[in-house]
């Protein structure tokens, strides 16, 4: 019955064959099969659960093919159960915004940059939605203006801090609006980032250096440019209501480095926010 026999080892490992008198597949038991010719058909002989068989090629074709699909979809399963997946939970740790010092963190372990998405939701969620916004005007109106008379056109008085109040929650937002972009531009990160050290000296040091300080898009400590440069150009814009500033560029450098000064203890508050959670609020 054998017309013509060309004999050629196969080195593969189990596969699946088509057994036609069980009427399904098996598992092939050898490791080489022999390819032949029987009757005009090609195909080969092995060994399956039911005995020798012929397999004509056809089937041995669909059940590779077959077995490499499985193969792929199971690795396709494990790859999506390890991968890491951005969770709502997550997100939202990650877009968090600290209510009192209007401040959301980027922790240094796993540091993952911001998305454009995400940088949109926090310029919202810092510039307007939470209360550090509103309380840094403030302090800001309180310490740098009233307590000064300053400007003394406003005069002293609530009518006064009323219009110094407004002055420094329209800075806030320009301020936010100026950074947002910028540090987009420069793929700076506008969160804080806390330390993992643990003496309280060197996390008051920290705090202080990363006013002036943040991540790149890489994870590595960057010169923050778009919040040194937002607290200047937003003030500047301000000289454009406020009456009485005379020398305008030195109002803008002053008064833009008093509010950096200003952020040092937010920055400290962010950093021992854990701390003042726990031991003021009672909360973990």
């Amino acid at each position: 019955m054998v017309a013509a026999a060309a004999l050629v080892v196969l080195a593969h490992g189990p596969a699946w064959a088509w057994d036609e008198e069980a009427g399904g597949r098996s598992t092939l038991n050898l490791y080489s099969v022999v390819d032949l010719t029987v009757a005009g058909d090609v195909g080969c002989f092995a060994t399956s659960a039911s005995g020798l068989s012929f397999v004509p090629l056809q089937f041995v074709s669909t059940a590779a093919s077959d077995a490499m699909d499985a193969q792929t979809s199971s690795l396709s399963q494990t790859a999506s159960t390890s991968a890491p997946s951005s969770t709502p939970a997550v997100e939202e740790q990650r877009l968090k915004v600290n209510p009192i010092t209007g401040l959301a963190l980027a922790p240094q372990s796993n540091y993952t940059p911001l998305t454009a998405s995400e940088r949109w939701k926090l310029y919202l969620e810092m510039t307007y939605a939470s209360a550090g916004p509103y309380f840094s005007p403030v302090i800001n109106a309180l310490l740098l203006d009233q307590a000064n008379d300053t400007p003394r056109q406003w005069g002293r008085g609530f009518p006064g801090f009323g219009r110094r109040l407004a002055s420094r929650g329209g800075n806030a937002v320009l301020q936010g609006t100026f950074q947002a972009p910028l540090a987009a531009l420069l793929h700076e990160d506008v969160r804080y980032v806390p330390t993992s050290r643990h003496s309280v000296p060197r996390r008051a040091l920290h705090a202080v250096l990363y006013s002036f300080l943040t991540y790149n898009n890489q994870g590595h400590t960057t010169l923050n440019i778009a919040n040194l440069a937002a607290y200047y150009a937003s003030t500047a814009v301000t000289t454009t209501w406020i009456p009485g500033i005379g020398n305008a560029a030195r109002y803008t450098f002053s008064n833009g480095s008093e509010q950096i000064a200003l952020s040092f203890p937010l920055n400290v508050a962010q950093e021992f926010w854990p701390e003042i959670r726990h031991h003021i609020f009672r909360r973990n």
